[in-house]
């Protein structure tokens, strides 16, 4: 490719046609270290931390209510109406099908949050009193109707019901919608919740904890995804009251009760983490603490990608379908609200076309991609975001997207694609524009709406490999950022200019951060992690240790776990995040792993094993839909194996071209010799990336063809069976029981 006459002729006018854009490299080079030592070997971007977005704001209700005024008129929720379900010729199962997207100003969901507050207060839920601040919940329950448990998928009336509730000094607890009853049970009993708010379809299933929840007397359902024709439900059920969300805010416009504004001390949230590690924590987020949330990430929108919004023309649009009931989504939704965006509502199987379906104005249904403003089926094309998050799942999903389209091409095609990909490649990585060769990937950029100006990967560690092919095939400037519950998503994000791979960036402006030193774990040298390191595995630094963050955002502690939070918070304000990192030369932020995922094996050797996971995930052979892979490594064992969830196309391909006889998916990866093909693909990825006792002794296959919340070892990883977190990362402890049949003779293997 590289001989050929017109590829050197078409790099040669791609860069003739940049040199108009070159002043901007000297900005590109110039710029300085990102983040500087301020108080010992703590690191920030600012003199100041920030503690709030308007200097007249000290809780997230003040910021919110100052948004609802500031751009009352502007739109503010967009929902797509849903048509009911509907089974494709050749699907095996049915799709979403929606209609246009109705809009609400900001002031019409001021209104509505504040009538709900308000009627939250007629049904008996009271504000919660200033004495029971986080030092007391740390030890004690919530004594008193003072808590409301949202339990529901993402959708305009989560947020809405969480603001209204913050508007009467109510605090919000958080469970994920696709969390069994016996957890949403467990919570309702430690929050002493009197209200749920839930979907319809859950309704029935949470009157049975009527029982066991003695506080529990309210049912407050939505219409998320809900057919308009379902009757309403009977308004008792096991003596509880249901009410549907629009009856309460009915309520509250009747009671007409004026908002009761919390102190900056008041808990806002008690937010449950996903418990991927173990069984999960309410980690307790003051008014003050949101707040201060909310400016650090506002702020960068600001310094990064533009102005609040004055108009409706200016106003950035971002696409809102992670799990609310998440740090990361949560916090973005209070970000853009503050910064006067529109918030776009839809749910990860539907951001796509593939995944969803569009009803026509003439009753037809529309399921391909036809671009934003033209009746797209999938939320991506239909809102248009100009900003969106997402975890490294949903990238690699895209990257394989892009290449089995690529596979279609004539060779001619491939050939000049692949030559523009190197070129613009290589021009990002200078700092250079590729005016012509944009061209060729316009197609990507419109299949992701056509407007993103910043996209954000966060949730687990993305792929170098991955992060720079979106970055250059969909002209996206896909950066990564890191944070925690515990610090209310904020810690650092990687600068917009930026194209370093697999950096999250310096510290943002409201915290600040520290590494200290580690030396219970040792590297693959090793070596222990210190913070006066100037090396990490060969390459400059400026410093190795476990990441600590100090500042407004960091939570009080972990509700009802005094010992918990004493472990992890310590006095000085640090809390200590069990992340191992590095400073690069510039400044920024490389996690390496957590310290509960580097797992020393029967040698001594430490093996990184999400640092495994998002290396060989790469793989063609591995199935991200179906939940990707998991590495898996003990002190018994000499190598580390991986369950694989398998590419079911990929492997057909390779039994068919190599004579393979299978007679079914199952049939075939159970065939040792596509075992054995599989572990040699993901190895040859790893070889230079990963240390040599990170290379793979064995895998086993896993053919993902049962049912989607099924529990079975042909069954893929989802939220739904709980073999992934509702923040799509792998769930180890359900994995590794649910296939313990499976992972029992395949632990023997990575033993010599």
């Amino acid at each position: 490719m590289a001989l050929n006459p017109l590829v050197w002729l078409l790099w040669l006018l791609d860069f003739l046609l940049s040199l108009p854009f070159w002043p901007k490299l000297c900005v590109f080079w110039c710029r300085g270290t990102q983040s500087q030592e301020y108080d010992s070997d703590a690191r920030r971007s600012a003199p100041e931390l920030m503690t709030t977005p308007f200097p007249d704001c000290k809780t997230a209700f003040e910021v919110l209510d100052k948004a609802f005024k500031n751009y009352a008129h502007l739109p503010c929720m967009g929902t797509r109406k849903f048509e009911g379900l509907h089974t494709p010729e050749g699907e095996r199962f049915p799709l979403k099908v929606f209609g246009p997207t109705s809009w609400r100003a900001y002031h019409e969901v001021q209104s509505r949050a504040y009538a709900f507050g308000s009627g939250l207060v007629s049904l008996g839920v009271t504000s919660m009193p200033d004495k029971m601040n986080a030092d007391v919940l740390s030890f004690a329950q919530i004594s008193g109707p003072h808590c409301i448990l949202v339990f529901e998928e993402t959708c305009a009336d989560w947020t809405t019901a969480t603001i209204g509730a913050m508007s009467q000094s109510i605090a919000v607890a958080t469970s994920y919608a696709t969390l069994g009853m016996d957890a949403v049970g467990e919570a309702i009993q430690q929050t002493n919740s009197p209200a749920v708010v839930c979907n319809y379809k859950d309704v029935s299933k949470l009157a049975t904890l009527a029982d066991t929840c003695p506080s529990l007397t309210t049912i407050i359902y939505t219409r998320n995804y809900v057919e308009e024709d379902k009757p309403v439900l009977a308004g008792e059920a096991h003596r509880l009251q249901v009410l549907s969300m629009e009856e309460v805010i009915s309520r509250g416009i009747s009671a007409g009760l004026p908002p009761n504004p919390p102190s900056p001390d008041h808990i806002g949230l008690i937010m449950y983490t996903s418990g991927s590690t173990g069984k999960p924590k309410g980690v307790m987020l003051k008014q003050s603490t949101i707040c201060a949330g909310i400016a650090g990430l506002e702020n960068y929108f600001v310094e990064n990608v533009g102005p609040r919004a004055s108009s409706e023309a200016t106003q950035e649009v971002y696409l809102a379908y992670l799990p609310a009931a998440h740090i990361l989504e949560f916090t973005a939704e209070m970000s853009m609200l503050a910064h006067g965006a529109k918030l776009g509502y839809a749910d990860p199987r539907t951001i796509s076309s593939k995944g969803a379906l569009r009803k026509l104005p003439n009753g037809e249904l529309n399921g391909e991609p036809t671009g934003f403003g033209n009746n797209p089926p999938g939320a991506i094309q239909e809102f248009g975001p100009t900003c969106m998050a997402a975890v490294p799942k949903i990238w690699d999903i895209l990257k394989k997207g892009a290449e089995a389209k690529l596979g279609t091409f004539s060779a001619l095609k491939q050939a000049l694609v692949l030559a523009a990909f190197a070129a613009r490649s290589l021009a990002l990585q200078q700092g250079r524009t590729t005016p012509l060769f944009d061209l060729i990937f316009n197609g990507f950029y419109k299949m992701v709406g056509g407007r993103i100006k910043v996209a954000v990967s966060g949730g687990g560690p993305i792929s170098a490999e991955v992060q720079n092919f979106i970055r250059v095939a969909f002209k996206l400037p896909l950066i990564q950022g890191y944070g925690l519950t515990e610090t209310c998503s904020t810690g650092t994000v990687q600068p917009l200019w930026s194209v370093e791979n697999s950096v999250v960036g310096p510290p943002i402006k409201s915290v600040e951060l520290r590494l200290a030193n580690c030396t219970e774990v040792l590297d693959r040298n090793g070596k222990p992690y210190l913070n006066t390191d100037t090396t990490h595995l060969g390459a400059p630094c400026l410093g190795r240790g476990e990441v600590w963050i100090r500042g407004g955002p960091v939570s009080s502690g972990y509700y009802m776990m005094n010992q918990k939070t004493g472990e992890e918070f310590d006095a000085d304000g640090w809390f200590h995040t069990g992340d191992i990192a590095i400073w690069t030369k510039s400044g920024m932020l490389k996690i390496v792993d957590r310290l509960k995922n580097l797992v020393k094996l029967k040698g001594g050797e430490y093996v990184a094993i999400e640092a495994m996971e998002a290396t060989y995930s790469q793989s063609v052979y591995v199935n991200g839909i179906n939940g990707g892979l998991m590495c898996y490594g003990d002190g018994d064992m000499d190598r580390p194996v991986a369950l694989v969830q398998a590419n079911t196309y990929e492997l057909k391909k390779w039994a068919d071209g190599n004579s393979v006889p299978y007679t079914s998916m199952e049939d075939l990866c159970a065939n040792p010799a596509a075992s054995k093909h599989v572990c040699q693909s993901l190895n040859a990825i790893g070889k230079g990336k990963l240390g040599g006792n990170e290379a793979l002794a064995a895998i086993v296959l896993l053919p993902g063809t049962g049912p989607q919340e099924g529990t079975g070892v042909d069954c893929p990883w989802t939220p739904e069976n709980q073999f992934l977190t509702a923040s799509n990362k792998l769930n180890r402890k359900p994995i590794l029981a649910g296939f313990a049949s499976l992972m029992e003779p395949l632990k023997q293997k990575g033993i010599k």
